[in-house]
């Protein structure tokens, strides 16, 4: 790594973090850890469509300056936005790294991860140390595990039922050529339940500028039997390249609905991973990407079975126009031990324009005999003889392929688990429809 990213500045973010050494050994351990992997090799199927050089902070980016932890200058209209509740929920907000909104709710814990990891570090220590990447993920994860910051602890102690969607948004105002390193790790207790709304959108950004990296982690962790309904809104400006770490560990007998939705960025390589480690434990899993100008996409998801009589569910849909492109892989893995498991997945891609691609790749790894499993795919454009069928009926041309590609998004939103926010989403794609 060239000097913008070593051990002296690991040490610059300890002391500014306050945390405690052990947090700071682990950041020292992950920056050794990437300077002896190599990057993903093009020869890796689930690296290969994507160019990884463009997500290595060393080609010209630099870390994050103390003057992140402050709070972005925000006009009044912005601030106003942000700290809103869209209805009924209860709304926490963060810009770069600073509290804009934080009241305490009754029996939760949602502080800074430093804070958490020196009162309660073993559930922190765990979720991060946590095993079973890939090598070529590690290179990536390994960056955020020496340089995170504006990182969050979210805990629901065991046996606590919270009545109100618990959004957070997290809001970053990144400067061109600047890497940040985001990390969020949820802990749900045994005999929980939450809904919650994690929002991560960029603010106050100039368009034209060049792009800033970013580099994030997600750890959820349910222990047995919580029930969790989990959704991730990105919603990252034109300038911004990702890569994220999403991954849920699911305890026996826990249950996940989880929902992504991607609306942002001009590179984002996402590596969805849901472990189901105990007996019973099930997810349901949903994501929608909506691909315009020339984003490029590239999604990844792993459906892990550790243990028998486990099930999980996922559909993935993206829309996408202009010069688009959406690459999903998606691995559905059956231990040995886990039997009696039942998996599916089903991704399907609606072409908006001549020049949108997509390409999607299922794939299986089965151990176990005593299984049920299915995947499905698609990709295409508008169904002509729908259009015709509305068209037929006095609906405009227009009209018939705008409720076509809505009623395509519809089954994704209603996984949303907020009716306000399923509002603004179906707003939002719609404004930023063009005409075909």
């Amino acid at each position: 790594m060239p000097e913008q990213f070593t051990a002296h500045v690991i040490d610059q973010i300890a002391a500014q973090l306050h945390e405690p050494t052990w947090m700071t050994q682990l950041r020292r351990q992950a920056l050794t850890l990437h300077g002896e992997l190599p990057w993903p090799h093009a020869s890796d199927d689930i690296w290969r469509r994507t160019d990884v050089s463009l997500l290595d902070p060393s080609q010209g980016f630099v870390p994050t300056q103390s003057a992140l932890l402050q709070s972005i200058t925000l006009t009044e209209s912005q601030c106003a936005a942000l700290t809103q509740p869209l209805g009924g929920e209860h709304l926490l907000v963060r810009a770069n790294g600073a509290w804009l909104l934080h009241e305490p709710l009754a029996g939760v814990v949602v502080e800074e991860l430093t804070h958490v990891a020196q009162t309660t570090p073993d559930p922190i220590r765990h979720a991060i140390e946590a095993d079973g990447l890939t090598p070529a993920e590690q290179k990536l994860t390994s960056l955020n595990a020496a340089f995170h910051h504006d990182d969050l602890a979210i805990q629901i102690p065991a046996g606590t039922s919270v009545s109100w969607p618990l959004r957070i948004i997290h809001a970053f105002s990144a400067s061109a050529k600047q890497a940040v390193f985001p990390m969020t790790v949820i802990t749900v207790g045994a005999g929980s339940s939450v809904t919650l709304i994690d929002e991560y959108v960029s603010v106050s950004h100039a368009a034209g500028e060049a792009p800033h990296l970013i580099n994030g982690r997600i750890e959820l962790v349910l222990e047995p039997n919580a029930q969790v309904h989990y959704v991730r809104l990105q919603r990252w400006d034109a300038q911004a390249r990702e890569f994220l770490l999403q991954r849920a560990t699911v305890a026996q007998g826990a249950a996940l609905t989880m929902a992504n939705i991607n609306l942002g960025a001009a590179l984002s390589k996402a590596h969805v991973i849901t472990k189901l480690t105990g007996q019973d434990a099930s997810t349901k899993l949903y994501g929608f990407v909506f691909g315009h100008d020339h984003q490029h996409i590239d999604q990844h998801t792993l459906q892990d079975h550790q243990a028998a009589h486990t099930t999980s569910d996922l559909q993935l849909r993206a829309a996408l126009q202009d010069h688009s492109r959406m690459i999903y892989t998606g691995l559905i893995r059956i231990a040995k031990e886990a039997q009696q498991t039942n998996a599916y997945q089903a991704n399907h891609n609606l072409l908006l324009s001549h020049t949108a691609k997509a390409e999607t790749i299922p794939m299986l790894e089965i151990l176990a005999d005593d299984v049920q499993c299915k995947h499905g795919a698609s990709i295409g454009p508008i169904d002509d003889e729908q259009a015709f069928y509305l068209m037929s009926r006095g609906v405009p041309k227009e009209m018939a392929q705008r409720l076509i590609v809505m009623g395509f998004v519809e089954p994704i939103i209603q996984q949303v688990p907020f009716e306000p926010l399923q509002q603004r989403l179906r707003e939002e794609i719609e404004g930023t429809l063009h005409n075909s």
